[in-house]
């Protein structure tokens, strides 16, 4: 009796020890399973994630025959100068002022990239009025969704700080700003080279920017989705570290379209209470103003002079005025300046000169001119706007 006994006992103890090796097994099974996944997203966030981004930063921006925009409406479509002026550039100086508002307010509560599918989805619907339609009111049209897509451009970068941790903002801020400007200036310099070698027409570089845009549709579609209960977990780390109830979270994507209402409103009076942040908005305004009339209108004035010039060298001025402003902004940043003190009256020399070069560029009677003092304002304009900064 006591043997089987010691045998029931012994066949116990090895199941009970196959149950607690199989036990083990599973634990480490699943502790290996969620170490993978959490390599695998850190490979993503880390490499993949980053790499995706100054993709999508450079080709969303490489806007292959835009520096002569005006020689292909007025060349290949046969525009007047007064049409073009008065009748289509107008429509996206317009365009972009209602829809600058909305973009700016909805941006945050639509999280991001329902803004940037706008941008690229108005890029495309724009470079396919260009390429494949020649009629007034396509290219107005066209001209609307021009300006749309400048107002959606904010979306991006607010994107970023979205979908990157904390730690990643800075250093992949300027990598994707760098990838903007190198995506303008190759789009720039591409053109230009295809205009001197005769390899292209105006006509071709407009379609070949319309393919480029829907390649950067793709990249954009599987860029991830920021959820907004990502954005709560963010809002809540935030009010921990300023020891703040946490009792009014957001619960729901409607709690948290509500809460973001509230803060914009006590944000905007908290903010523009300060005499000195109304000041500088208003400079913003102006200077930004100022500078996209001049993007709207630069090209008339170059083709004025550049009638039955085939060679014209407007890629070059776009591509020189990036390169330009990159270093004068590279140049103050080495320098630690008191902006608080300096900052008005660098911006009032700086805004002077900007004027003296306006008033040269629109007297000037030939091209050469006419490069050089686009290529100091527009490299200035940047500048300024790193001062207001």
């Amino acid at each position: 009796m006591s043997q089987k006994t010691a045998s029931k006992n012994l066949l116990k103890n090895n199941e009970n020890g196959s149950l607690l090796e199989n036990v083990k097994f599973t634990k480490v099974e699943e502790d290996s399973e969620i170490q993978l996944k959490n390599d695998g997203n850190g490979r993503f966030k880390n490499y993949i994630l980053p790499a995706l981004l100054v993709f999508y930063s450079i080709i969303k921006e490489f806007k292959v025959g835009e520096p002569f925009l005006y020689k292909y409406h007025s060349e290949n479509l046969n525009y007047t100068a007064e049409i073009l002026n008065g009748e289509v550039y107008p429509y996206s100086a317009y365009s972009y002022l209602f829809a600058i508002i909305p973009i700016f307010l909805f941006t945050d509560i639509l999280l991001y990239k329902p803004i940037m599918y706008i941008e690229i989805l108005g890029q495309i619907f724009y470079r396919f009025t260009l390429s494949f339609t020649s009629s007034l009111f396509s290219q107005q049209l066209g001209q609307t969704m021009g300006g749309l897509v400048r107002a959606s451009d904010l979306a991006f970068f607010s994107y970023i700080y979205g979908v990157l941790e904390k730690d990643q903002y800075k250093r992949f801020t300027s990598w994707t700003r760098a990838g903007t400007m190198a995506g303008r200036t190759g789009a720039y310099l591409f053109s230009q080279i295809l205009i001197l070698t005769h390899w292209s027409d105006y006509h071709t570089m407009n379609k070949m920017a319309f393919y480029i845009a829907s390649t950067a549709l793709l990249v954009c579609f599987f860029l991830p989705r920021i959820r907004w209960k990502t954005m709560v977990e963010r809002i809540h780390q935030t009010k921990a570290t300023t020891s703040t109830s946490t009792s009014s979270q957001p619960k729901s994507y409607s709690e948290y379209v509500s809460y973001r209402i509230r803060r914009l409103h006590s944000h905007f009076k908290q903010i523009y209470n300060n005499p000195r942040i109304r000041k500088w908005s208003f400079y913003w305004a102006m200077t930004t103003c100022m500078s996209l009339q001049v993007s709207l209108y630069y090209q008339t004035l170059f083709g004025i002079v550049q009638i039955g010039d085939d060679t014209p060298l407007n890629g070059f001025a776009d591509a020189g005025y990036t390169f330009v402003s990159v270093i004068l902004i590279l140049i103050m940043n080495w320098y630690s300046i008191n902006w608080d003190k300096w900052g008005e009256l660098a911006l009032v020399i700086i805004s002077t000169l900007s004027a003296g070069f306006l008033v040269i560029f629109s007297q000037a009677q030939t091209a050469y001119p006419m490069y050089a003092c686009y290529i100091a304002y527009e490299a200035f304009y940047q500048l300024m706007i790193t001062i207001s900064q």
